[in-house]
């Protein structure tokens, strides 16, 4: 199979790479690169590896793609708060522009990185695919309104699959520390401090990033009927935490560390429990293969290889809004990063 995937150099698309190949697929990858430069390893190389804009993607480009695989966003909540006309223009624009240049070359699949922070503010009930959308973001709204759009271009011949991702979290070589396990730990790391910004009181459904592409691999393989306008949530039932919860997993970890709370912390106002049923149902095989238990020694592990690593937390190499910041300031991005922002 060959597998376009968009935002290859993210977080989750350098195990999406490495995930898919080690399957015998062919991976041909998009990135802008906005976060070139910020590795934290070797990430895996794409089959072809093109730096592009998603909105530059040509249906002929995609001629004998058997799946496309979008990732490309602006990829939370901070981010997408810095200019939200740019986050909608991004993640809702974007992903129409490529869903539509799929299946106008032919792509039988699609398979969208939609996010479970959709449900938004929904308290300690159990959530399944058919709750409420409660979003309190403008990342949160973009997915909610690419999902919308999504369903209306799906027809036969044309299967979309929506994955709600959980919260991310773990290793990977295009490391992101603005993410609420990694972060914890950064700090426990950096300044011996396991520092909630929030109370902790917030349920939030957590999954570890490999096995994010891990569920996009098996997906993107199952029979085409079995996942044709599926809308499935990833991670599960065992992971749905509070985050005082991870505080004391990376407490118990990191020996000597404290857990402190800021100054006038309140809950945070993404507060959800997700179900995972529907996912141990379509795929009954596939096992994720970390949790925050196993991942949080081998992440402190490589922190600690990292002979600068509190220097480069604290300046935000692994932040992924300091970066962006960065290259906004510097003119290294898109036009229409300027043009939205009324620049």
């Amino acid at each position: 199979m060959k597998v376009l995937i968009t935002g290859h150099r993210g977080y989750i698309g350098a195990h999406a790479i490495d995930v898919f190949q080690a399957r015998g697929h062919q991976v041909m990858g998009v990135d802008i690169g906005l976060y070139d430069g910020v590795e934290f390893g070797e990430p895996a190389v794409a089959d072809e590896d093109l730096t592009m804009d998603v909105f530059d993607i040509t249906p002929q480009m995609l001629e004998g793609v058997d799946a496309v695989v979008h990732l490309a966003a602006i990829s939370n909540d901070p981010m997408g708060d810095l200019d939200p006309a740019i986050t909608h223009h991004i993640n809702t624009g974007g992903t129409m522009h490529v869903a539509r240049t799929a299946k106008e070359a032919g792509v039988p699949r699609f398979l969208f990185a939609s996010s479970c922070s959709i449900y938004g503010a929904a308290g300690d009930k159990i959530l399944d695919e058919t709750a409420e959308f409660t979003p309190v973001s403008a990342y949160a709204e973009s997915k909610v309104n690419a999902e919308a759009q999504l369903q209306e271009l799906e027809e036969e011949g044309f299967a979309i699959t929506r994955l709600r991702n959980s919260t991310a979290y773990g290793q990977s070589p295009r490391l992101r520390t603005d993410l609420a396990v990694n972060n914890l730990l950064a700090y426990a790391v950096s300044i011996n401090e396991v520092k909630l910004m929030s109370d902790g009181s917030s349920w939030r459904p957590l999954v570890h990033c490999r096995d994010i592409a891990r569920a996009f691999c098996a997906l993107a393989e199952a029979p085409i009927e079995k996942v044709a306008g599926l809308a499935v949530n990833i991670g599960g039932n065992d992971d749905n935490y509070q985050i005082r919860e991870v505080a004391e997993i990376v407490h118990e970890v990191v020996k000597g560390s404290q857990i402190t709370i800021a100054d006038k912390a309140v809950p945070d106002p993404r507060n959800y429990r997700v179900s995972f049923d529907l996912l141990n149902q379509t795929l009954p095989e596939f096992e994720l293969e970390w949790s925050v238990q196993s991942a949080v020694p081998v992440m402190y592990e490589g922190y600690l290889a990292r002979p600068d690593f509190a220097a480069e937390f604290e300046a935000g190499r692994y932040t992924r809004l300091v970066t962006l910041q960065a290259r906004m300031a510097a003119g290294t991005v898109p036009d229409y990063f300027s043009r939205l922002a009324g620049k």
